[in-house]
């Protein structure tokens, strides 16, 4: 359950918005742009859903939705509009600024869609790293990670992970031992840092603030638990890559035997494939 950040013309849209996302996200409604941006660097926000408003506002639209996509490029921007009084040169020129989503009043929002909207458009960015390192797994330990990443500001227990997932706790805690993955305790706390590592990647976060984003104890806690299972610190996370460096090693640790956190060499080998990457992608 995601934290969504809206900023939307009337409360009409905001009351179709908590339908559709029941029991799926928390919905944070915003009043100001400036109150959006607050709510960014405080929660672990996935997705914002903003309006597209007057014509006469829309360069002030685009000024606004230019520093969300540069302070925060882990918050995928959804548009939340009717046409008119949008235009459909509006639309297009939104996607040049951050817009990857767009909800169209009368056809988009009803329940279900909207659900299917806002979880496909959270799914563009840390679930789409994860989604090809789970392909093989069974189905009930990729839902658990999943739930582990998806609810990461929550502070999951293993019995309520496995209540969300149906299952009783032991089936749970069995079935990740079949699939070589961490115990269901250290799975949370992956899905904890996986969600931290990708907010990390926000030139607008600190890391004291993703730490109290994720309800960590202190942002020393959060160092700490970094250190621990990925043997970097914060800002080493967000320079070797954030969310993909963090997925690397999870993977590693997995490989590897998964009921310990990665090893440092683990963490340095991730780190230097990463390397290698962004050096053939440059070349």
């Amino acid at each position: 359950m995601g934290f969504v950040a809206t900023l939307l013309p009337n409360s009409t849209y905001v009351q179709r918005l908590r339908e559709g996302l029941r029991d799926h996200f928390t919905l944070v409604p915003c009043a100001t742009w400036g109150e959006l941006l607050g709510t960014c660097a405080r929660e672990a926000v996935s997705v914002a859903v903003v309006g597209l408003f007057s014509p006469n506002e829309t360069s002030e639209t685009f000024d606004w939705l230019r520093q969300l996509e540069r302070r925060f490029p882990s918050v995928t921007v959804v548009a939340y509009t009717a046409i008119p009084p949008a235009r459909p040169r509006d639309l297009f020129e939104a996607g040049r600024f951050g817009i990857e989503g767009l909800i169209i009043e009368g056809e988009d929002d009803a329940p279900a869609r909207l659900r299917a909207l806002v979880e496909q458009a959270e799914a563009r960015g840390l679930l789409d790293l994860l989604r090809p390192a789970m392909a093989a797994a069974n189905p009930l330990v990729r839902d658990a990670l999943l739930v582990a990443v998806t609810r990461a500001h929550q502070r999951l227990s293993p019995e309520r992970l496995a209540r969300i997932l149906g299952v009783r706790r032991k089936v749970l805690a069995a079935r990740l031992a079949e699939e070589r993955f961490p115990t269901t305790q250290r799975l949370i706390a992956w899905g904890r840092l996986l969600v931290a590592a990708k907010l990390l990647e926000d030139g607008g976060r600190t890391a004291d603030s993703v730490a109290a984003a994720l309800g960590f104890p202190s942002g020393s806690a959060f160092r700490n638990t970094c250190q621990r299972y990925l043997h970097a610190a914060p800002l080493e996370v967000r320079s070797s890559g954030g969310a993909r460096f963090a997925v690397d090693a999870f993977v590693t640790a997995c490989r590897s035997g998964a009921m310990r956190p990665v090893t440092r060499r683990g963490a340095r080998a991730a780190a230097a494939m990463l390397r290698a990457r962004a050096e053939a992608v440059a070349s």
